[in-house]
Formats: structure tokens, sequence, C-alpha cells
């Protein structure tokens, strides 16, 4: 299987890109070192792209990725038009991870202050995962 069809069957597999879904979130992991994140408003055919580092060499990869694998999934008439999320600057070199849930799956708005709710925010995280976990386990 080709790279890119091999991309487009894992992003495609729990059917993240289907016809009646409006919204489509993605967390990339890019480098095996950092995330960063999408958003894609079907009806109003616009993507948003995030990287709490603000990087050029970042959101070209990420703007790539979504062309290539994620828009193929998608069933539009025309491009997409794609937006930067700009306001939110990481200041440590360890979160990443975290503000791309935060701030794409919440659709928190940025603020400085949630640096100091990184603790709970993992803890919430983590709560969710364990709880998928044993939800898929089937209680066991």
């Amino acid at each position: 299987m080709k790279e890119p069809d091999r991309k487009r069957k894992v992003a495609n597999a729990y059917n993240a890109f289907s016809g009646t879904n409006t919204e489509i979130f993605g967390v990339l992991n890019i480098g095996g070192v950092h995330w960063v994140a999408y958003h894609i408003d079907v009806r109003a055919q616009t993507r948003r792209l995030f990287d709490p580092q603000q990087g050029t060499a970042s959101y070209n990869e990420l703007e790539a990725a979504v062309k290539e694998v994620g828009e193929p999934l998608l069933s539009l008439n025309s491009e997409l038009i794609y937006y930067k999320f700009t306001s939110c600057l990481q200041e440590d070199n360890d979160n990443c991870g975290l503000w791309c849930l935060e701030l794409t799956l919440d659709r928190t708005p940025w603020n400085k202050v949630l640096y100091e709710l990184v603790p709970y925010l993992r803890l919430r995280y983590l709560g969710m995962c364990t709880s998928y976990i044993e939800e898929q386990r089937g209680g066991r």
C-alpha cells in the first residue's frame, strides 16, 4: 500500500471524514517530538491550523499533510481555505500536545492563565484516556 493511501486509511479509521460530519478535528505528531492540530469546518470550507510554537516549517508540514491525506477524504467541490491560529504561543517545550487538545477539543480561548492549569489539564486528559481504555475493554 502506498504511503498516502495508508495514511488516509488510518485518518479515516473512525469515519472522521464522513459526509455527515460538519466539523473535523485532528492532531498530528510532526517529527516524533511535536504536536500540531487542525480543525475543518466542512460547511464553511475552511481549515484552521494550529502550531503551539508558531513555526513556519511546522505549519507548512501540517498544511501539506492535510492536503495530501485529509482533503481527498472530503467530498467537497472546491479547495479549502486555510487559516493559521496564531493567538497562542507556547512558552515551554513540553506541552504542545496538551495545548492542541485543549484549544481544539474544548475550544478554550487562549489565555496565559492556562499555564497555571497544566497539572489539572494533564490529569483531565489522563482520566479521559483511561476511561476510554476501560470502555474498550468492556470494563474488565
